[in-house]
Order: structure tokens, then sequence, then C-alpha cells
């Protein structure tokens, strides 16, 4: 008898740990918050993410601050390391290595979620993830249509940027998340249509083709808009996952005390009903986390 994966690893999350501004508004849960929802969706550990970059917020959740929930509650969070590209000197000689390998030191095991909302092609980014890539360690983008809208790398209609990126760094691990890049499993995209969550059948979009030529993409299936790129269209959703199930990540991206997401339940049923194979869901469930993040 089948049964579903108890033992989730959600590669993308967010906890703080004091009052801000932002708690009432955007309501980031506390890690106790987190952890009673991460009881009800099966998930055993989640990737503390810290938000460094200011746009779209007015405060910052430090890398510092999530390596304390994490070491408060070690069973239950890994943590991330928070990178700016303009961070330490903002020019072109900035050294991210000795904090990566510090925080390394002390049980980080990615880099992001990196938001910093200039081209991401800009020097200061080549600067950064060429360090990244030299230290080995995987790196998780949320990705902006455009420079001024929110937050995020920024980036035009076909992951142009996206692309010299994986061509230029061919050993970085690098995670694709947010509507922007998810919006592209599909075609007949905008700018505009970039923002959102498309909807409706698709034919295979710009991430076939940059999964299928690059082995160093993999995907972050955070928020709503992981979710919408599967279920949208779920012949081509599920096709997708067993095509490239070796390099897709379960998330879930809470952002607000009244987030819930669809991801858990639809992957779970798509496994028992026998339309996800074995192989697929527990390495998009947990499998694959512990690999590439070598948990």
């Amino acid at each position: 008898m089948k049964e579903v994966c108890k033992n989730k690893i959600d590669i993308h999350a967010h906890s703080i740990i004091t009052d801000c501004p932002d708690r009432t508004f955007v309501g980031f849960h506390s890690p106790e918050e987190l952890i009673e929802k991460y009881d009800r969706y099966g998930i055993e550990k989640g990737f503390l993410l810290p938000l460094t970059s200011p746009e779209h917020r007015n405060f910052m959740m430090t890398t510092e601050m999530e390596r304390e929930i994490a070491e408060k509650y070690p069973d239950r969070f890994y943590f991330g390391i928070g990178l700016d590209p303009k961070m330490i000197k903002n020019n072109l000689e900035s050294d991210f290595t000795y904090l990566i390998e510090f925080y390394r030191s002390k049980g980080a095991k990615v880099v992001g979620e990196v938001t910093t909302n200039i081209n991401f092609d800009d020097p200061m980014y080549l600067n950064m993830l060429s360090q990244c890539e030299k230290c080995d360690i995987p790196v998780i983008i949320h990705i902006s249509p455009e420079v001024g809208f929110a937050y995020g790398v920024v980036d035009e209609v076909g992951l142009p940027r996206v692309e010299k990126i994986l061509q230029m760094f061919p050993k970085l691990k690098l995670f694709g998340h947010s509507q922007a890049f998810w919006a592209h499993m599909g075609t007949n995209l905008d700018s505009e249509s970039m923002k959102g969550h498309p909807e409706g059948k698709v034919e295979k979009g710009r991430l076939w083709e940059l999964f299928t030529k690059y082995e160093n993409l993999y995907g972050d299936l955070s928020a709503n808009s992981g979710y919408n790129a599967l279920a949208r269209d779920e012949e081509n959703g599920l096709a997708f996952i067993e095509t490239f199930k070796d390099r897709l990540c379960f998330a879930c991206d809470f952002c607000d005390l009244r987030d819930e997401r669809k991801l858990p339940e639809w992957l779970d049923e798509k496994y028992l009903n026998g339309e996800l194979s074995e192989e697929a869901y527990f390495k998009i469930c947990r499998e694959n986390a512990v690999r590439i993040f070598k948990l």
C-alpha cells in the first residue's frame, strides 16, 4: 500500500524572531508558527532563507537571524546565506568567499534567496556568482521582470540573462524561482504576464529548453508560482516532473500567516493515484534536497 512522504524537505522558507513593522502587515511566521504548519503538511525540515536586500521591504531578515532559529531548532531547520552583490565594497573587488565559507562552517546549505533588483548579468552579480561557483554552493534566486518591480534579479521574456549565467558558470547549481521564472513553462509571454500566474494549457515553453540544455539549472517549486506551473496543464506539468525529476525540489515559501500551499497535497494525490511515479515523487519531496545540498 502506498504511503505519502511525511518527511518532506522545504528548500524555501522564511521566519522571524522579533517584532517589526512588516510582522503585522506581511505576517512572516515565527519559528513556532512555521513548525506547526510543517507538522500539518508533513514537512520534516526547512531551509530558512535570509532577505538581506532592501527592495520591497523595510527590515532585513538577516543571515544571523535565520542561523539563530536554525540553531535553536536544529531538528527542523537549516539556514541559508544572505548575499547582495553590492555588499562589502559595492564594487567588483568584493570577496564573498570568506562569508560563504564562514557560514557554511556553521551549517549553511545554500546562498539565497537572492533578490537584488538589478540586471542578472550586471558585473557585480557576475563577481558574486563566480565566487559561489568557486565555493560549490547552490544559489536560489527570485526573478523579476524589470528594475523597479518589487524585488528580484532582473531578466526579460525568454530569460536570456539566466541562460548567460548558466553558460558562464557551468558548475554553479542555480535554482530558479518566482512568477517570472515559472511563467516560462508556457509560451506567448510578455513582461506583464511574467508578473503573475498564467492559466490554461500550454505548449512546451522556454523552461523545457533551458532545463534540457543546462544541467546546472534547478527548480525551486515554492509559492503559488511553482505549483501553478505544474498544475495549470497537468499533462504538461507531470511530463516536466518526470523528465527533470533529478533537478526539482519541493518548497513552500510561506510568507504570510494566512498562506496555505496546494503543492504538497497535489504531489501526494498524483503519486497515490498513479499519475506520478514513485521515483519522481520521493526525489522531489526529499531525496533531491538530501543529495544536492549534501544534507
